[in-house]
């Protein structure tokens, strides 16, 4: 391959990686090392098939070089389940089914946590068959933990058990995906294999290769809903319930925080774009809305309505429904506030 030579380091690395567009480059001249950041869409162009690519880049220009997603506009991938309690429990998450109030939603936020680690430029490479991810430093996760693997043009994800190293000294450069269930670590993986739209227990999964570039995140999932507080006296509260790791036991776990008192109710509702494609809520929807567009939902509306500890009036103070709910007389003389936000999705 030819291209035309300069001796300003950075244009001679973007001539290298060219038709792939090149957003910023960080150059170690100590060691003849490059870290470029480019969009999702280009990394994979940068990167070729196999790594041709990258690594004639590398031959051309005489640096050693990384690949990564710009992440400047980008947000951790985040899932969300919504359930609504105007009807009853049931559809709540069997872990905090009978501890949440009724009337009021719970919501399960799903996403990877960013972690910096990528998979090395190699070799050796991502090999499904021996389970075994190389990564581009040393990292502190240990076995048991809930991984997410992201390919770096977003176009392939997985979601795995850490099966190994112990790491024990917390300096690992390689993460570990094997099989084994019912043992440590547990839950445990049914496959090696980390593509394909599956459950264990039907459908099949295909083995697919991560090229270099490709982020792991731990993943994160909280959920919150209203229960009622540890102090007692029926005082409501805002409690998260969050996945966490038995390190010990090489095993997840939940944990349970009571977050704030007198929090009486959460609603949750999501604005719709209907009208134009312009990223513009027309409309706010509840999760059990027969209309409900998924794709089409730009932000979402959570409303809480909040409670004095004890009653503070002097007389019964009669409150208008909150959100289509109707659940106090004001005989118990509580004072109530209704505060809310509503936040805007990005990259939808």
């Amino acid at each position: 391959d030819v291209i035309n030579f300069t001796e300003n380091t950075q244009l001679l690395i973007t001539r290298s990686l060219s038709p792939a567009k090149v957003s910023s480059i960080k150059v170690n001249e100590d060691n003849n090392r490059a870290d470029v950041y480019m969009q999702p869409d280009q990394v994979s162009l940068a990167i070729g098939k196999g790594g041709f690519n990258i690594k004639l880049a590398g031959l051309l220009t005489g640096y050693e070089i990384d690949v990564y997603r710009d992440m400047d506009d980008m947000v951790d991938a985040v899932a969300i389940e919504e359930f609504s309690d105007e009807t009853g429990r049931l559809t709540f998450p069997d872990d905090f089914e009978d501890a949440a109030s009724y009337y009021s939603d719970a919501i399960v936020i799903r996403r990877g946590e960013q972690s910096g680690l990528r998979i090395a430029p190699g070799p050796p490479y991502h090999n499904p068959s021996s389970a075994n991810i190389p990564l581009n430093g040393a990292h502190d996760i240990k076995p048991g933990t809930i991984m997410v693997i992201s390919s770096a043009d977003c176009q392939q994800t997985g979601v795995f058990q850490m099966s190994g190293p112990t790491n024990t000294s917390n300096n690992a450069t390689n993460i570990v995906h094997n099989t084994g269930r019912g043992g440590n670590p547990s839950p445990g993986n049914c496959t090696k294999d980390l593509g394909g739209n599956f459950s264990c227990s039907s459908g099949t999964s295909a083995g697919s290769t991560y090229p270099p570039g490709s982020s792991l995140m731990r993943m994160s999932s909280q959920g919150f809903y209203i229960g009622t507080s540890a102090v007692g006296n029926n005082i409501p509260a805002l409690f998260r319930m969050a996945l966490t790791l038995d390190a010990a036991n090489q095993a997840t776990a939940l944990n349970t925080e009571e977050l704030v008192q007198g929090v009486e109710l959460m609603q949750i509702s999501y604005g719709v774009d209907l009208v134009g494609d312009d990223g513009l809520a027309d409309r706010y929807m509840d999760a059990d809305n027969a209309s409900m567009d998924w794709d089409a939902v730009v932000s979402v509306r959570i409303n809480l309505r909040m409670r004095s500890i004890y009653g503070v009036y002097s007389e019964n103070v009669v409150y208008g429904e909150f959100m289509g709910i109707a659940d106090t007389d004001g005989t118990d003389r509580f004072m109530r506030q209704i505060i809310g936000t509503t936040i805007q999705l990005r990259n939808r």
